[in-house]
């Protein structure tokens, strides 16, 4: 066992409110020694909780993923066109704006190890059910449509899993291990997009490999779903990590409400959505941004995996910053301003051909810079909404998220332009349609692609300053109202001596 802290020993009683899974909900510890020093433990048990989650999210990521890569063997394989694979991805997007409210309840009602379970078997079904679409039982006619739903299955299970390392973080661990076990249990997604990415590309090199693809997805998926099976049996630890986890939380309905009404959490809500979109769709469409200008597909994957490695590395490192110092304002200007220089460079490069390494540094440095926000904000989410559930403010979060992922994907499909003549004979890459998550950015980077044989009076480069400009400014606003008003602990200490 661990020690926080502050002095801990053993209560002399504790009382337990059990939920339907026989975790305890509400944890009552006597003061001890006289002290008035309440008791707090820490379970090693809270480490493969967050390793299973991670694995979770690891292998509904790559099932999420696995078809962009491949856009042109799909296409052949089901006889649909690129747009109708596109669909494969996109679902995830649609299945998870609903979807994400029910999560919320679940978690906050029915405890974090109901979500992973249901999380964990919706998904491998799903994935199984990818697979059956291969068999030759079922017709080439259907075969579309089975592996469709299977995909839905796994964007059903989605949400269960990437909203939980939040309300994981709050119940199991101590707060100054909350960021990093926050940035493990995030993390794990964008590292499964890069893994399924790389191994999409490695398996399938002609149609007829879609079904072995297929088949070694449903490893991972099956390993996961054992792990939460079998060694995940409570939602909460029988004794609080600390106190603000043994604290009593608003019911799912009153949090929302009480979300809504929160201007620094709503100003957050649209922050973070909009960056997470954009650093999504710059991971998505990185072949468009670059083969216009010269560059081929093996440039575009190498830029693109570089940028969501160097994301991981910055999560990381910004999550132990803050565990250590709890800086959370310093380091959020910081990796704001960083982020903007770095996505302005980009944007002024993709217009000129020849100059890969300055493309490619800005991109990593955005991917190192922009992604280690991710943590931080659903952090902050839970800070700022104190004492809301911690399932009800990054499910709200990561809708937003969703949400305008879908928005924009349809402006920047309408939007959307043909190369021009003297763009098209310098294209190299595979010509695939890629529209899996979709933001701001795309729009503007097909902006700058036409930009020099176009006539227009809205500058690209500007459309990014402005936007970037914004989250900088709101997301640090949001930061110093944290910082001078609401935490969960300066709330405890406020209850506690009052």
């Amino acid at each position: 066992m661990e020690n926080l802290g502050i002095e801990m020993s053993t209560p002399s009683t504790e009382e337990f409110d059990m939920d339907r899974n026989g975790s305890p909900t509400h944890v009552n510890v006597e003061l001890v020694d006289g002290g008035g020093k309440p008791s707090y433990r820490l379970y090693k048990m809270r480490w493969w909780v967050l390793a299973t989650l991670s694995v979770l999210n690891f292998s509904n990521a790559m099932a999420w993923i696995c078809f962009a890569a491949i856009t042109n063997f799909t296409a052949a394989y089901y006889h649909v066109t690129a747009d109708d694979v596109n669909w494969l991805s996109l679902i995830y997007l649609v299945v998870a704006v609903p979807v994400g409210f029910v999560t919320g309840w679940v978690l906050d009602t029915f405890g974090i190890r109901t979500g992973m379970l249901i999380g964990s078997w919706t998904n491998l079904l799903g994935i199984i059910l990818r697979y059956l679409s291969t068999l030759p039982a079922v017709p080439e006619d259907g075969r579309f449509a089975v592996v469709m739903c299977g995909q839905g299955l796994a964007a059903f299970a989605q949400p269960f899993l990437l909203f939980a390392p939040t309300k994981l973080a709050a119940v199991w661990f101590p707060e100054n291990q909350r960021a990093i076990a926050n940035t493990l249990g995030s993390m794990a997604n964008p590292l499964g997009i890069l893994v399924s990415f790389l191994v999409s590309s490695a398996i399938v090199s002609k149609p007829s490999d879609l079904p072995t693809m297929l088949w070694v997805y449903i490893i991972p998926a099956a390993v996961a779903c054992a792990m939460c099976t079998l060694g995940v049996h409570r939602s909460t630890p029988p004794t609080p990590p600390t106190a603000s986890a043994a604290g009593d939380h608003e019911s799912f309905y009153s949090g929302m409400k009480k979300c809504v009404r929160n201007v620094p959490f709503m100003i957050l809500l649209v922050t973070f959505g909009g960056g997470y979109a954009i650093f999504n769709a710059l991971s998505t469409f990185m072949e468009q941004i670059v083969c216009p200008i010269g560059y081929n597909d093996d440039f575009a994957g190498l830029v693109g995996g570089m940028m969501i490695a160097f994301g991981l590395v910055g999560a990381i490192i910004a999550g132990l910053i803050v565990d250590r110092t709890q800086a959370f304002t310093p380091v959020t200007k910081i990796c704001f301003t960083l982020a903007v220089l770095s996505i302005i460079g980009m944007a002024l490069f993709t217009h000129f051909d020849n100059l890969g390494i300055p493309v490619a540094i800005f991109a990593v440095g955005f991917g190192l810079f922009g992604f280690a926000m991710f943590p931080i904000a659903l952090e902050l989410g839970v800070e700022c909404t104190y004492p809301v559930a911690e399932g009800t403010s990054s499910s709200l979060l990561q809708i937003s998220g969703q949400f305008q992922g879908i928005i924009l994907i349809l402006i920047g499909q309408f939007l959307a332009q043909p190369l021009n003549t003297m763009d098209a004979p310098v294209q190299q890459c595979i010509p695939i349609n890629t529209t899996t998550v979709g933001t701001l950015a795309p729009i503007t980077l097909a902006d700058n692609v036409t930009s020099a044989t176009s006539t227009t009076e809205s500058s690209p480069v500007r459309l990014w300053w402005l936007r970037h400009c914004y989250l900088f400014d709101t997301g640090t606003r949001v930061q110093d109202y944290v910082q001078t008003h609401r935490s969960r602990a300066g709330y405890q200490q406020h209850i506690m001596y009052t």
